[in-house]
């Protein structure tokens, strides 16, 4: 193979490589043992968002892995009355993990955040 010929496909393969990164970040959520979460929903932090992306956080303590584009990011939970409460906010930076742990502390759902 010619020298040209494997510049060539070099450079090929740099932008097919470039191409497949996707614009995200993985937010992995946890329980603290000792307590069933209810349903959690996860959406952007923007005036006129949409719903977001609704799901449930495994009781194990395992993380539920998601992704999300880069940007302010709230977790919101349902109450027992069916409405959404926010219980924090985040950043999401591309190809990051932000690793939030659910808590309860005197009857409010907290959040720990490490990004």
């Amino acid at each position: 193979m010619s020298r040209l010929a494997f510049c060539g496909v070099t450079v090929g393969l740099a932008f097919v490589l470039a191409a497949c990164e996707e614009d995200v970040g993985e937010v992995a959520i946890k329980v603290a043992s000792g307590f069933s979460a209810p349903s959690l929903v996860v959406s952007p932090d923007k005036f006129f968002a949409s719903d977001g992306e609704r799901f449930k956080a495994k009781d194990d303590g395992s993380p539920t892995v998601l992704w999300q584009p880069p940007g302010p990011v709230r977790l919101l939970y349902e109450r027992s009355g069916g409405g959404l409460v926010t219980a924090c906010s985040f950043n999401v930076r591309k190809n990051r993990v932000v690793t939030v742990t659910l808590r309860v502390v005197s009857r409010e759902v907290k959040c720990e955040i490490m990004e």
